[in-house]
């Protein structure tokens, strides 16, 4: 698929994967959601990339390359949004590409 294809398709996830970026929002407020809160783009395990908020953690704890696995979010009756929560399984190396220009601790 190239960039601007409408050649979509649905792909059957396991639900987790990791931050691949994130910013925090303070305003506007709308109804159902916690303040601040966090919208990312989440890099599923199975390759495919989506955007999301991330639940359950403090928007300053959260890190690039954070493990996260799906949770349903109910914003209000009828409507349930998938969000993503951090995810107790070990830290993989990130590859070598995605650390290119990062300083080591």
């Amino acid at each position: 698929m190239s960039c601007r294809c409408l050649d979509l398709s649905w792909t059957r996830s396991a639900g987790r994967g990791r931050v691949y970026s994130f910013v925090v929002y303070h305003e506007p407020r709308l109804p159902g959601f916690e303040y601040p809160y966090v919208v990312a783009v989440i890099e599923l395990d199975e390759g495919v990339r989506l955007i999301a908020n991330v639940v359950g953690v403090e928007p300053a704890r959260l890190r690039i390359g954070q493990p996260v696995r799906v949770a349903f979010h109910r914003i209000e009756e009828g409507l349930t949004l998938p969000a993503f929560v951090p995810s107790p399984r070990p830290r993989e190396p990130m590859s070598p590409q995605s650390t290119k220009g990062r300083r080591k601790p």
